[in-house]
């Protein structure tokens, strides 16, 4: 189950944190101003559509939506690993791949 809340909560810290407001984000976005203002606003559960969420992930450079989902989206080591896998290149890949299986494989 998508903890919305969670997700409002992680939208506003990145939106405090890139210093935007839920209007600019949007209108950089080409979505409509009130879309993401009304979701983290709203006093009741309610959640944004895959095409908004997917614009907001754009904006904030995340990868996956499970990024929303953490703690504290500013310093989630998996966010960040998440990050540098996606700038390998896929010869980097799968060296960094066969280091991390011999490490962490039992």
């Amino acid at each position: 189950m998508i903890d919305w809340d969670r997700r409002r909560r992680n939208i506003k810290i990145l939106c405090a944190a890139h210093e935007v407001t839920a209007t600019q984000v949007a209108l950089e976005m080409n979505m409509s101003p009130n879309t993401l203002t009304k979701f983290l606003n709203a006093k009741t559960p309610r959640g944004i559509s895959q095409k908004t969420l997917a614009l907001v992930l754009e904006y904030f450079n995340l990868s996956d939506e499970s990024d929303l989902d953490t703690d504290n989206p500013l310093s989630d080591p998996k966010i960040a690993l998440r990050r540098i896998i996606d700038d390998l290149s896929p010869e980097q890949a799968i060296i960094l791949n066969r280091e991390l299986q011999a490490r962490f494989t039992k």
